[in-house]
């Protein structure tokens, strides 16, 4: 069953007309009957009555409605049933074919989800009345995100703990500047703002990824063509926020450190040269210290005369410790298994395709990201463009390569670097490229975890950092730090003029000073802007209007240098960090702390009887 959105309608409710807001149809209420009076097998058999869910609008109020479309009876019905509804019937009873279910939104309390089994959310309305609505046959998340949209809300905290009940603060008004944002940024000019919301935020619970990357790519290029004075009254902002919450989920509450005095920054080095490249191998080929190389590229970077060469190494094209000989045999093998993979595709008939949706699904995604992957780029520019066929085929062969993964949003951004260093050749881009995403890959999981991860990471070091701003951040609900999804999921590809990207990952593949560094970039941007975020009484609105204005203005070496800076200061307070933000890190724990650990868990495990 298949849920639609907004649209002008004549509905005839209590004789009046009113416009739908939401349809759903195979949605299902519940309640116990006796089937056979006196019959112990099937004293609590289950009523199971399917309809058609709507929200809808008459005059000022809304309400939701359900009207049954068909009745069934279920022997052994499980524990949960509507208990006390109150509402308006035109039966006499729960029982009667003739239910006619109306909430008026304005008298909604709260309402809590269960997602064992079969999904089902029960509304607890404020004088009591409680219906449970089951869907069955039919998605839940369009509702919930209707009800999001419409409503004010926020999870009840119990003794520092969600209880899992959504609590309804009051109605949205239908003047909610996120549609009017929408028009004025002009962002889907071919479609109602209305109904556009509606369908990114349906989109965002199937795939967050590409919905989240899809409007901030917008925005951005449209805040871009914009003059630094002229910004729009109202921004997304409200949708991302809304549409991210989760319940598996919950950014955690991070405890505070006092920190030593930041290191005085200092200028970054030179870059990595031919000279010293050269100088670096054995008679053989051979680099002898791998790690000397990559503390002069995160210091300095590569000369990009030699960065085609040098990446290679970096993403796994080739090991450190390879020959010459044996690098030219790897050329011939990563050759030989990119073309296997790449007839795969290119033989692929139109009827093998008819019957491969999730194929068809991926090139067709694949053909629209290209066709605006850095156009503005020489490199990319004009029709019938050789470099964008390559761009393709490499998306492409990498779908057959990483079938599970597929094509995400976002990886274009990733590819096209790639490249234009390595000269429009096909294979050793393929095999960058790979080597990139092993690296990033859980951005792209439909489920989100690693960006979640990354997110409550981000905002554990920022508290950690910048206590004043993280406090700024949470009395203006913007802790989730959901304003730097982005950065974290393109590595900052829209963030820096091009040329600086490929400086910034070439530091980042270093993994120095630690693999989580690209983190203390973001805390190192947000701590440079944060006198404006606090001084100016930024909200998340006004935050993400902000951090859409950096793209491209962001100073990459106070970045990261500030970034380094901050590595070290949280290296000389190693001893009074969490243990959390040690790891994240990589810090070692002293010799003295390991030896009190192993003596508290020694005499830990002396009491439990383990040892």
């Amino acid at each position: 069953m298949n849920s639609t959105y907004e649209g002008s309608v004549s509905s005839a409710s209590d004789e009046e007309f009113g416009t739908e807001y939401f349809v759903q149809q195979g949605v299902a209420i519940k309640s116990l009957s006796k089937l056979h009076k006196g019959s112990k097998s099937h004293r609590n058999a289950e009523t199971h009555y399917t309809g058609i869910l709507k929200i809808m609008k008459y005059r000022t109020d809304k309400f939701i409605e359900w009207k049954p479309t068909e009745m069934s009876i279920v022997p052994d019905a499980d524990e949960w049933n509507i208990v006390d509804t109150g509402f308006k019937q035109s039966g006499k009873n729960l029982n009667d074919r003739n239910i006619d279910i109306k909430v008026n939104l304005a008298t909604l309390k709260s309402y809590k989800l269960k997602k064992h089994k079969r999904h089902q959310i029960s509304i607890l309305q404020t004088n009591g009345s409680l219906v449970t609505f089951l869907f069955e046959s039919s998605p839940i998340n369009d509702f919930i995100t209707a009800l999001k949209t419409l409503l004010y809300t926020e999870k009840e905290i119990r003794h520092h703990r969600p209880t899992g009940v959504i609590l309804v603060l009051g109605e949205r008004q239908d003047s909610d500047p996120l549609c009017q944002s929408i028009k004025e940024l002009k962002i889907f000019p071919d479609q109602p703002p209305t109904s556009t919301v509606w369908s990114f935020i349906s989109g965002f619970q199937n795939n967050p990824v590409e919905k989240t990357y899809e409007t901030f790519a917008k925005i951005s290029d449209v805040l871009l063509t914009r003059t630094p004075d002229t910004r729009p009254d109202q921004e997304v902002a409200e949708l991302l926020n809304r549409a991210e919450e989760d319940d598996e989920y919950t950014m955690l509450e991070h405890p505070t450190s006092v920190l030593p005095p930041r290191p005085t920054i200092k200028p970054r080095g030179t870059p990595l040269d031919l000279t010293t490249f050269k100088q670096s191998m054995d008679d053989e080929g051979r680099i002898i210290n791998p790690e000397e190389i990559k503390n002069i590229i995160f210091h300095g970077g590569i000369d990009n005369s030699i960065r085609r060469e040098v990446w290679k190494f970096l993403l796994a094209y080739y090991p450190w410790n390879s020959t010459w000989e044996e690098r030219k045999e790897i050329d011939v093998l990563k050759k030989n298994e990119y073309e296997r993979m790449k007839i795969q595709w290119t033989n692929m008939s139109s009827d093998q395709m008819s019957r491969f949706n999730m194929y068809r699904d991926r090139k067709s995604l694949i053909d629209k990201d290209v066709y605006r992957t850095d156009r503005n780029l020489e490199f990319y520019a004009g029709d019938g463009n050789k470099n964008l066929v390559r761009l393709h085929n490499v998306l492409m062969t990498y779908v057959m390569y990483n079938f599970d993964l597929g094509y995400v949003q976002g990886m274009s951004d990733l590819l096209s670097p790639i490249l234009v260093i390595m000269d429009s050749e096909e294979v050793e881009s393929f095999w960058c490229f790979v080597g990139f995403m092993n690296k990033v890959n859980t951005n792209f999981e439909l489920k989100q975890t690693g960006m979640k991860k990354q997110l409550n990471d981000l905002h554990y070091l920022l508290s950690t950092v910048s206590p004043d701003l993280e406090v700024h951040l949470k009395k203006m609900d913007s802790s989730n730090m959901y304003f730097c999804f982005r950065w974290l999921l393109v590595l900052f590809k829209r963030e820096f003029v091009y040329s600086d990207i490929m400086r910034l990952w070439e530091v980042l593949w270093t993994d120095l000073p630690c693999s989580n560094f690209h983190l203390l970039i973001c805390v190192a941007i947000l701590d440079n802007e944060k006198e404006t975020i606090i001084n100016e009484n930024y909200g998340l609105t006004e935050i993400l209007k902000h951090v859409n204005n950096l793209s491209e203005r962001i100073d990459l070496e106070r970045a990261l240098t500030t970034a380094y800076c901050i590595y070290e200061q949280l290296k000389e307070a190693n001893t009074s960090l969490s243990d959390s933000v040690t790891e994240l890190l990589g810090f070692r724990i002293s010799t003295s702390e390991e030896d009190e650990s192993r003596e508290r868990d020694y005499e830990q495990a002396i009491t439990m009887n383990y040892v």
